[in-house]
């Protein structure tokens, strides 16, 4: 459900303050049901969390509370540098622009920025003080595994990008071929730009449930220019890409890496050119 919620703040942020009639009931149907999940996961949630409160005390279940983590650093990823121009310029009006129905009254919450009961939102201690270690435990292995499901297809989207830069932008001829090659890699920047927050709002998460030392160390805070893939390092002739640097997750052994076909290899070629 977080992932949706992401998913939805991104397109209200994308579309901005002027949103068309369609993109506007789009947004109100897409928060509608969301709604209706958002209640319904609360409602479990607080029937769970009151058999673990030991004095009674309530007073976390606040509907109105806001999702403090957005993913905004995100935004754009991917759309500028030496990409297509006028993507970057679309990029930077829409980060400019009110987002719909944003609010900052304290009566009502949109649904994509409601806070969801979860251990990791209550926090380390108030876990502790309620003897919800077990829970606190459940949600730190299945954010693990968050984590590395997110790592995963972060690198098999910046390995498709590089395919599609190597075999389809880079040939393009025509001005419609071009204009093709470059919608699919705005729909890759975009599933990239998705499992950057995802990954980001699963760190934040495993960081408020205590998580020790060695698993932030092994999960680190992502950061815009690793995600970038550089169209003049693509081409493994170019000189000058020994001594280049990779992201840090380039390096991480995370699981279902073994079953991506050709993007994966194609990358992991740039990969080999590059060290």
């Amino acid at each position: 459900m977080q992932t949706h919620r992401l998913d939805l703040q991104a397109q209200v942020r994308n579309i901005g303050s002027r949103p068309t009639p369609d993109q506007q009931r789009d947004i109100l149907s897409r928060r509608s049901r969301l709604q209706e999940k958002i209640i319904s996961f609360q409602k479990q949630a607080v029937k769970l969390l009151n058999t673990v409160t030991s004095d009674g005390d309530d007073s976390w279940d606040d509907t109105t509370r806001k999702e403090t983590y957005l993913g905004v650093e995100f935004d754009g990823v991917g759309e500028d540098g030496d990409e297509d121009p006028s993507s970057a310029e679309a990029s930077e009006e829409r980060r400019q622009a009110q987002p719909l129905g944003f609010t900052d009254s304290d009566s009502f919450v949109d649904a994509e920025h409601i806070s969801l009961h979860l251990p990791s939102n209550l926090g380390h201690d108030w876990c502790n003080e309620n003897a919800a270690e077990d829970l606190e435990k459940a949600e730190l292995r299945l954010r693990e595994g968050q984590l590395n499901d997110s790592l995963h297809h972060i690198r098999i989207a910046l390995g498709h990008k590089s395919y599609l830069f190597r075999n389809e932008v880079r040939p393009a001829r025509t001005q419609r071929l071009k204009t093709r090659a470059w919608q699919g890699v705005q729909a890759v920047e975009s599933t990239v730009q998705h499992h950057a927050r995802v990954y980001m709002r699963a760190r934040k998460a495993i960081v408020a449930l205590g998580a020790d030392g060695i698993l932030l160390d092994r999960y680190k805070v992502l950061a815009r220019q690793d995600l970038s893939v550089k169209t003049s390092v693509i081409a493994p002739h170019v000189r000058g890409q020994r001594n280049t640097l990779l992201p840090w997750f380039w390096t991480m052994d995370v699981q279902r890496d073994t079953d991506v076909g050709v993007w994966m290899k194609d990358c992991e070629c740039l990969s080999f050119h590059i060290c």
